[in-house]
């Protein structure tokens, strides 16, 4: 069930990944120059090379903070935003929840997703842990554990990043009750980018009527991240404007190249493209002859 609802939620969100980045990047070519001539017989590689641009990659965090528009109702959507805000499910309990008293033994069913609805794609940074706050309010009596797992939408596949939990002793004095969480670093996805993300919330513990979410700012996920994807590559094309079969190019600061046997005698067309994470820029192009 929760592989089901987790791809049906990261399908919907990644349909807007291709156009949540403006144009990031551009590539131009330098050589062989537009109308040179090239001699087949002493020139057996024909050097290819360029200029590329590509956004700064740098280190940031991204607060997505837990939203949601209703409790139980045709317009109820828990979801993650980067803009905080009032929201009409503030203090909404778990989805399938178990009122009253919850310990050990309540129903593992008892979750809440929350996708990111904006903020996607993401570029992550995996050296770092992702830390979060929880808030609970409620009768506020006992003690509450908060567990969490974040999972996303990585080259189509769904991969989970990790999970983490917290738990504290409740306040009924006060408005809410901050549970604060830690997912620790996960260096295998450092520099992935993220097509879509998902926080599943659960709360147990020996506690009375206090499973209810605190939003309206007051609940959040600090994901450390970088403010452009660092997967950056240059990528040529002979006589195919659509790429068809690609040759990568080796990048150098704002500089590439790559050498490619010498086509046949005639005249040909060579493509190029940048991309950086999702973004793939507008081709380049450049004309020339060979001659036996």
């Amino acid at each position: 069930m929760k592989k089901i609802a987790l791809a049906i939620v990261m399908l919907a969100v990644s349909m807007t990944a291709s156009i949540a980045l403006a144009s990031s990047s551009s590539v131009s070519i330098t050589t062989p120059k537009v109308n040179s001539s090239i001699a087949q017989h002493n020139t057996p590689y024909t050097a290819v090379a360029g200029t590329v641009s590509f956004a700064a990659s740098n280190a940031q965090t991204s607060r997505f903070y837990l939203r949601r528009d209703g409790c139980g109702t045709t317009t109820d959507y828990p979801h993650m935003s980067l803009t905080s805000g009032t929201d009409a499910g503030d203090g909404c309990g778990l989805i399938l929840n178990q009122v009253g008293p919850v310990g050990d033994a309540a129903p593992q069913a008892a979750f809440t997703d929350y996708p990111a609805s904006d903020g996607i794609p993401l570029s992550l940074d995996g050296t770092q842990a992702i830390n979060g706050v929880i808030a609970l309010s409620g009768a506020q009596v006992g003690l509450a554990e908060v567990s969490v797992t974040l999972e996303a939408l990585i080259g189509g596949q769904a991969v989970t990043i990790g999970a983490g939990s917290g738990s504290a002793v409740l306040d009924p004095t006060g408005t809410s009750t901050p549970v604060p969480f830690t997912i620790v670093a996960n260096n295998a996805l450092n520099g992935s980018d993220l097509q879509a993300l998902d926080l599943r919330v659960s709360i147990h513990g020996p506690n009375v009527y206090s499973g209810f979410v605190a939003l309206s700012g007051a609940s959040y996920l600090d994901v450390p991240s970088n403010t452009a994807s660092v997967n950056k590559s240059v990528s040529i094309s002979v006589d195919d404007s659509s790429f068809s079969s690609p040759i990568q190019a080796r990048v150098d600061g704002g500089t590439w190249s790559v050498a490619i046997p010498t086509p046949a005698a005639g005249k040909h067309t060579i493509y190029a493209e940048s991309t950086q994470g999702f973004d793939t820029s507008a081709p380049a192009s450049t004309t020339f002859t060979v001659k036996k």
